[in-house]
């Protein structure tokens, strides 16, 4: 009886530590708003993403830990302590490796429930096995910058040459699990979901369609509607006499400067209309008058 309460109470902590529910509502993880845009795509993303990162740790695990029984006291040796960098490395990796096969395991029985996957990965995001889970990445990561540093400034050694080879496999094959990671989100998502679509570049006016927008001389004496005393391109008062290009849309500019302007883009610097959209004639512009000569 003793021993089947305690396996019982072992059971329910084992389960309070995947599962956040009481705290669901506090804090959401950012990885909520993924999986509420694109639920199905998220979740295959999470699934590959712990079922490869939980199985690649232990098979790096094991041959690891096979090559220090048998070469720990030789590797001692070598001017940098690859060894400890290997033992402690693995030890992370296998730390996460339960955490993301619960995870993958879960989001597997609710999709063939046909269930809530974006509450199921609320529950999972906020319980005490998906934060452990960041803290210990995150010093995986910091582990793996130090073993680098350590690779980059360790000489041969004589007593364990192969100590060298596996840390540098080790380093290899994290690298090459980041940039399949990278590969799976860029074929799990939409591309509206990898970064806003750039706008289009802006498109340039011809030269026949810039000589076709009126040139105005510039009178400070007489005044209109809307006065507009400057060159927005330039941001140089107009002097008297200044050669001006209106646009369809009403706005002047200095000549020069507008026509390098719309060699490069097709619209109006102050309200962007496109100089190629029939626009209503502006009436009783300010102190201008068309340039006759």
């Amino acid at each position: 009886m003793a021993l089947a309460f305690s396996l019982a109470a072992v059971r329910d902590r084992l389960l309070s530590f995947f599962d956040g529910a009481e705290n669901a509502a506090e804090n959401p993880d950012p990885l909520l708003d993924v999986v509420h845009q694109y639920p199905e795509e998220a979740a295959w993303f999470i699934k590959v993403v712990m079922f490869f990162g939980s199985i690649s740790g232990v098979i790096i695990s094991i041959p690891c830990g096979l090559f220090l029984t048998l070469y720990w006291a030789p590797c001692g040796l070598c001017n940098r302590p690859l060894r400890y960098w290997i033992l402690v490395h693995c030890v992370l990796q296998l730390l996460q490796a339960p955490v993301r096969l619960v995870f993958f395991l879960r989001l597997c029985h609710i999709q063939r429930l046909n269930g809530n996957i974006q509450e199921c990965v609320r529950h999972l995001t906020h319980s005490a096995a998906w934060r452990t889970s960041k803290v210990v990445s995150i010093i995986t990561y910091g582990w793996f910058i130090l073993g680098v540093v350590w690779l980059l400034n360790s000489t041969y050694c004589k007593p364990c040459p192969g100590l060298y080879r596996l840390s540098l496999a080790v380093i290899f094959a994290a690298v090459a699990r980041l940039l399949m990671t990278l590969i799976v989100f860029y074929h799990s998502f939409p591309p509206r979901f990898q970064g806003q679509q750039p706008p289009p570049k802006p498109r340039g006016a011809n030269q026949e369609l810039i000589d076709s927008m009126p040139l105005i001389v510039y009178s400070p004496e007489v005044r209109g509607e809307g006065p507009e005393t400057s060159c927005a391109v330039c941001l140089s008062d107009f002097d008297r006499d200044a050669v001006l290009r209106r646009l369809p849309c009403g706005h002047s500019f200095h000549r020069g400067c507008i026509d390098k302007w719309l060699k490069r883009n097709k619209v109006c610097p102050l309200c962007l209309q496109d100089i190629e959209v029939p626009q209503p004639s502006p009436k009783g512009r300010w102190g201008a008058k068309d340039k006759t000569s």
